[in-house]
């Protein structure tokens, strides 16, 4: 069996207070469809592309008996942060994750159900189906219920602003499960913007960077000439700091700016903008720098 999930359009804070929507906290991880059959003592868990994904979660193996009857649910694999969790759905060997296991630990926050007892809930209204997911699913330490609101989705935003957390997201209470289709039923409200920076050097570290570096230089090619646009150091685990400046070590250079910036830190060296990094980032503020930039991946 293989269920493709249901996406979500881009939307705005005009929907943050409609009586007919319901709101939730917007998930930073990897889309999971489990299909539970206690019945039969199994398992499986589904990637937003369809590909089975269970034997990389380990500690979700038992989850069929976290249901009464079978059900298809919907919901998204969480880890500490989103290195975290990717760094857990790229280990193949069976060595590797029984590590990352420990290391990186994973929970699956549900949201929705797809199926439950053999029956599509497919056109039943969403909020009727929240209430069969509160009936179906029995909370455990690795898979919970997303908590979710009606009413005013304003506070939830401001909340998720404060937590440096992803969004909100607004679903019409009405809206029917549509396998494998985007519709606007369902609307991602987002803080973050993301974008592609060219890394232009590191700054020094210190306490458990010392050894490492602090952050990367960051900059944005503007009619043909660099502009600086901040540093980021957070969303870097100590993992990639030791990988990224064993790489960088080999495009050392000279300051790559037409004048040098104020890199609030001292810069430990220069390098050539031959790699550039995907940055989610809150706003951009009038001096043109990054507002609370998270490392996201090294990008071609």
């Amino acid at each position: 069996m293989n269920i493709s999930p249901m996406l979500a359009e881009t939307g705005d804070k005009s929907y943050l207070d409609r009586a007919d929507y319901l709101y939730e906290q917007k998930l930073d991880g990897v889309r999971c469809i489990a299909i539970l059959n206690p019945n039969l003592a199994k398992t499986q868990l589904q990637a937003r592309s369809g590909h089975d994904i269970t034997a990389k979660f380990p500690e979700l193996a038992e989850l069929h008996r976290q249901v009464a009857k079978p059900a298809i649910l919907d919901g998204e694999l969480m880890g500490m942060n989103f290195n975290a969790i990717q760094h857990r759905i790229h280990q193949e060997r069976a060595f590797n994750i029984r590590i990352a296991q420990f290391q990186y630990p994973i929970t699956y926050s549900v949201f929705d159900i797809v199926s439950h007892d053999y029956d599509s809930l497919n056109t039943v209204p969403l909020i009727e189906r929240k209430a069969i997911l509160d009936k179906t699913l029995t909370e455990s330490d690795t898979a919970r219920l997303l908590a979710w609101r009606t009413g005013d989705g304003r506070e939830l935003l401001e909340r998720t602003i404060e937590q440096q957390l992803e969004g909100v997201m607004a679903k019409h209470i009405y809206s029917p499960y549509l396998v494998g289709k985007r519709s606007s039923n369902w609307l991602k409200i987002k803080n973050w913007k993301e974008d592609t920076y060219y890394i232009c050097g590191l700054t020094e570290g210190e306490n458990d960077r010392a050894t490492t570096f602090g952050s990367l230089i960051l900059a944005k090619r503007v009619d043909g000439r660099l502009v600086y646009v901040g540093n980021v150091g957070s969303g870097l685990t100590q993992d990639q700091l030791r990988m990224m400046l064993y790489l960088l070590e080999f495009m050392k250079g000279d300051c790559p700016f037409e004048a040098r910036p104020d890199t609030d830190r001292p810069v430990k060296f220069w390098t050539r903008t031959e790699l550039r990094c995907e940055v989610r980032y809150l706003e951009v503020s009038h001096n043109g720098m990054l507002r609370f930039p998270t490392f996201r991946k090294l990008v071609k």
